[in-house]
């Protein structure tokens, strides 16, 4: 496709974005560079079948973002209020994805990810919906925010399945009000001053737990028992005659 004419066509779509008529398709073989600017998508999704680059611009008010081909996040930033969906390639570099949730519903991650900020917050006690068996890697900060009365909720999608949080060795956390469910925490532990508000548990990493697994102690039998208190009795004795 001739550059100016795909040119012309990423600027019309970013019209309509910034009114709030259309969602953003890149197409397949076609590629859209946003630069440094600001683009409100006003609700509309954002369908990635193409290449698109956020590079430093900030967009806000994302619906839904599906990555069928490929994004690079540059040093921008975005905020979405619906599905994260990465059935593609997606490179993170220092971007960081921002997801609310204000309706008390719930958002879904789904694929496999590797974010270099992410923030997962709910002021009404919503959930974010992890696809059961997918991890999403954390490679600096990670912020997870729910309310007093009102946490917020990180789920499997198809539990007692289990999704996987990753947090890299030196990344920060900021996770207060929030509920755990079949959501194992794999990487650096999670909200360990915290507890579980309103979550069903198997949560493996997360408020203390895991840090520290007890060793199993083999079941003895009666005679077994017997014997091993003789043992210690004998032993005891022979250490009273060696003090002697």
């Amino acid at each position: 496709m001739n550059p100016l004419v795909r040119a012309l066509g990423a600027l019309g779509m970013l019209c309509l974005a910034q009114a709030g008529l259309a969602s953003i398709t890149v197409g397949s073989g076609g590629s859209i560079s946003l630069g440094s600017g600001a683009l409100d998508l006003g609700g509309g999704d954002l369908v990635v079948d193409g290449q698109f680059n956020l590079e430093a611009a900030t967009v806000t008010e994302a619906g839904n973002v599906v990555i069928n081909g490929s994004f690079d996040g540059g040093g921008g930033s975005m905020l979405l209020r619906g599905d994260w969906i990465n059935n593609g390639l997606f490179n993170a570099q220092t971007s960081q994805i921002s997801m609310i949730e204000a309706s008390g519903g719930s958002n879904a991650l789904v694929g496999d990810s590797i974010f270099y900020g992410l923030s997962l917050t709910s002021p009404v006690g919503g959930a974010f919906v992890l696809q059961s068996g997918s991890v999403q890697q954390i490679v600096n900060s990670l912020t997870i925010l729910g309310a007093s009365g009102q946490p917020v909720q990180i789920e499997s999608s198809n539990p007692p399945q289990i999704a996987e949080m990753v947090l890299q060795a030196g990344g920060s956390q900021n996770i207060a009000f929030v509920g755990v469910s079949n959501v194992h925490a794999t990487g650096e532990p999670l909200a360990p001053d915290e507890t579980n508000q309103g979550g069903s548990g198997n949560d493996f990493g997360w408020f203390g737990s895991g840090l520290f697994e007890l060793i199993p102690v083999p079941t003895l039998t009666i005679p077994g028992l017997l014997l091993m208190m003789l043992s210690m009795l004998v032993l005891a004795r022979v250490g009273r005659s060696q003090a002697l």
